[in-house]
């Protein structure tokens, strides 16, 4: 009997078959055991009639959970956090540099006077190291020291595991790292140059390329934002640069993507097919059209090569390339298919690419373009047509973006509608002007300054509109099933006139500003993990308090942005009813910034901006007591000054800052009585200028919270403070290894710990365990 071969439909099909079990891998809190693989392989070897889409499936099951594997057995195994060694290698990235201010180097040897510099840069050793990741992301804080791409190091280095902040809605780092195959990390002890061997060509070309930039423009603007469209340097952008695309939906309009290579191969298409038409007889051997399309995409990866090959270009240029085979092989109207294909290839080549929200995105955009540009639309004239296509990107993108960031921003269509075309033409002529440096340098310095001074004209026209229109990013986090009705119902009200319910699109599209709801206990109390630091949600029924908002560093992490922010949305919270800080060292106070810009508080104590904390100050909510024990009128100062919070519903909690000695005795004189909590939050971390025997027994707490990074390297808790709450007989666990740790009270009054690691934690994250 004849048997009919697979249809278009069934190859759309086993695609997608394929790209969901890579997915699947993706959504569990473990890799799938040897048994479940085996069984899966089994079960798509039988025979039946949907075995062609099922075999795709497992197929994509048992291939990511392969390269995922592998993936984890790369990385440096927590066994071996803190090692220190001895490696020769190279810097294996452009390495990025932020002065320590206010700091110059000792007054011994040649760097006398020179100011001080963190970097980070990647690294890789020249031979194989045993046991030693083959890409390691190294630190160097503090240094005199120049470095530049290509150099050959001997470092003496600290290792370090991958390991990160685990909360709620928060960013991600270890899946950041996961997927830029990055295995561990490092911080520079001792270093000493070594002779660089020549390799690393590539590299090389685009500092040197970033050097002629910067010596023609100086520190500007234009030259930051031309070293990131040719060679993908984003080094010199600020995070206010970034906040500024952010707001005005421009990010990808900066970071080179598919929208890039799109543009120079779109370009250098025209140029060739003019060019080559202008030889009749060669059109003859060669059309016009298709050597076009081979010198276009050539021309992209010649693009793509000068931007580093990192992963987001790579994918881009991918997908570039199966959209120029498909136009050689006469298949453009089988978009859709290329599509599906393109995204089969790049989860083959780099499953875990999944992680990556640009992935997301870009897939998210050119879809939506097949979608619109299939004959649905007709638009009277080109801008309305370029207008409406935008109102439809930036519609179709809101779930992702919402998912992915948070948030999404009003002006994007408006913004992109003119940015985008001034980009197409800057692009082009930046490059054409770094080119035109190569052959004739003096022309190429004047054409580097007309395209810096055209960048600036752009960078400030986006920085008005980020800065001067209000509230353009609006921060969000709807749920999960909010999004899916969003992405249909955008999809709808694009339709093609006539289509039933296509009104409907309407409804899906409001989704998206339901806000998530949670059932609330009467009384809930949450650490975030905020590394070394401290920011405490309480929760009532009606009201949300945030006590301390974590650490913050220039250009760095920011835990109000990264970690409490997004935790807030998450739970589906819009208002802060009250701020309290404990006292003003960075540990506590750094996110304060981040938090303000992003939600409204109604009411401060303990900040700049608000009330100054003070004993006796106290309020009620939904039957939740709040009280100021600490400080008094007497000048407190440093640590000692932090306010006590103690708080009493259906449990109680006390909230000591970073008391020490001389501010327990204090408490102990003035209000031992009130001390007694259920929840104790380690004073200082659980240092040891703290958490005296006579504090621990008067508070008496059940539980203890350690707000302290994992492994800290203040070494907290410390051994002798973790032994005397053990003889109080309390529970103690620490943010820096369970995560995010939230405690309530079940029905019955008792204590309920959740810790976010453990139970909500991927199999990516790192295990539970100090």
């Amino acid at each position: 009997m004849h048997t009919p071969k697979p249809s278009f439909v069934d190859m759309r099909a086993v695609i997608a078959a394929y790209a969901l079990g890579v997915l699947v891998v993706f959504m569990g809190p473990a890799l799938p055991e040897l048994a479940v693989c085996l069984l899966l392989a089994v079960s798509g070897l039988w025979p039946w009639r949907g075995q062609r889409v099922w075999a795709a499936f497992v197929l994509g099951v048992l291939f990511c959970t392969w390269r995922a594997q592998a993936a984890l057995e790369a990385r440096l195994p927590v066994a071996r956090h803190a090692q220190v060694v001895q490696v020769e290698g190279v810097i294996a990235s452009l390495p990025e540099a932020r002065r320590v201010a206010g700091a110059t180097a000792g007054a011994g040897g040649d760097a006398r006077g020179a100011a001080l510099v963190d970097w980070r840069f990647d690294f890789v050793a020249r031979a194989p190291v045993q046991e030693l990741p083959s890409k390691v992301r190294v630190s160097w804080y503090r240094t005199a020291e120049l470095l530049r791409a290509g150099q050959c190091w001997r470092l003496e280095l600290k290792l370090r595991a991958p390991h990160g902040s685990a909360n709620p809605g928060g960013f991600d780092y270890e899946a950041w790292l996961l997927r830029n195959h990055i295995a561990a990390t490092a911080s520079v002890r001792s270093a000493v140059r070594c002779a660089d061997d020549g390799g690393w060509w590539l590299l090389r070309a685009r500092a040197r390329i970033v050097d002629v930039i910067r010596n023609t423009l100086g520190d500007s603007a234009g030259a930051a934002l031309m070293a990131a469209l040719s060679v993908g340097d984003t080094r010199g952008l600020t995070a206010l640069d970034w906040q500024r695309f952010r707001a005005t939906g421009t990010s990808h309009l900066v970071a080179i993507s598919g929208l890039h290579l799109g543009i120079v191969a779109g370009a250098l298409f025209w140029l060739l097919r003019w060019v080559w038409a202008l030889w009749p007889r060669a059109c003859l051997w060669l059309p016009a059209q298709r050597l076009a399309l081979l010198g276009s995409g050539l021309g992209a990866v010649a693009y793509a090569l000068l931007a580093g090959l990192q992963p987001p270009v790579l994918r881009a240029l991918i997908m570039l390339w199966v959209f120029i085979a498909a136009a050689l092989l006469h298949r453009l109207h089988q978009s859709a298919r290329a599509l599906l294909f393109a995204w089969a290839v790049i989860v083959t080549l780099d499953p875990l690419a999944i992680l990556s929200p640009g992935l997301w995105l870009s897939f998210g955009a050119v879809a939506a373009i097949i979608y619109i540009g299939s004959g649905r639309l007709r638009a009277p004239g080109k801008w309305q047509l370029a207008l409406t296509i935008q109102l439809f990107l930036s519609l179709a993108l809101v779930p992702l973006t919402l998912w992915f960031f948070g948030g999404f921003t009003w002006l994007s269509p408006l913004v992109n509608l003119l940015a985008i075309p001034v980009f197409t033409v800057l692009v082009p002529l930046l490059l054409a002007a770094l080119l035109l440096y190569a052959m004739a340098p003096s022309l190429g310095v004047w054409g580097i300054g007309v395209c810096g001074r055209l960048l600036e004209w752009a960078y400030a026209a986006l920085a008005w509109s980020a800065d001067g229109l209000p509230q353009a990013w609006q921060l969000a986090s709807p749920h999960p099933a909010a999004l899916v009705l969003g992405a249909i119902g955008a999809g709808l009200l694009f339709a093609p006139r006539g289509l039933p319910l296509r009104a409907l699109g309407v409804l899906g599209v409001l989704a998206l500003a339901v806000p998530r709801t949670h059932s609330l206990p009467a009384l809930s109390l949450t650490a975030l993990d905020v590394g070394q630091g401290t920011a405490i949600v309480v929760r009532t029924a009606q009201h949300t308090l945030l006590y301390d908002a974590g650490p913050a560093y220039p250009e760095g992490f920011d835990a109000g942005a990264s970690v409490v922010v997004p935790y807030l949305l998450a739970r589906g919270v819009r208002q802060l009813d009250a701020l309290v800080l404990s006292h003003g060292d960075n540990d506590h106070a750094g996110g304060v910034a981040a938090v303000r810009a992003a939600l409204p508080i109604m009411r401060e104590i303990g900040t700049d901006a608000g009330a100054p904390c003070q004993r006796g100050q106290q309020w009620e909510w939904d039957g939740v007591r709040f009280e100021i024990l600490h400080p008094d009128a007497r000048p407190w100062r440093d640590n000692n000054s932090s306010c006590v919070l103690r708080i009493s519903g259906v449990f109680t909690a006390l909230l000591p800052g970073d008391i020490e000695r001389a501010a327990e005795a204090h408490l102990l004189a003035e209000h031992a009585s009130a001390l007694r909590a259920q929840v104790l939050l380690a004073p200082h971390h659980g240092s040891a200028t703290s958490s005296t025997a006579g504090f621990i027994a008067a508070v008496a707490p059940e539980l203890v919270i350690h707000s302290a990074g994992w492994r800290s390297r203040f070494g907290h808790p410390r051994a002798d403070v973790v032994q005397r709450y053990d003889e109080a007989r309390a529970q103690q666990w620490t943010t820096g290894v369970e995560g995010a740790i939230e405690v309530f009270a079940d029905s019955t009054g008792a204590l309920q710990v959740q810790r976010y690691r453990a139970q909500s934690g991927r199999w990516w994250h790192a295990p539970a365990q100090p």
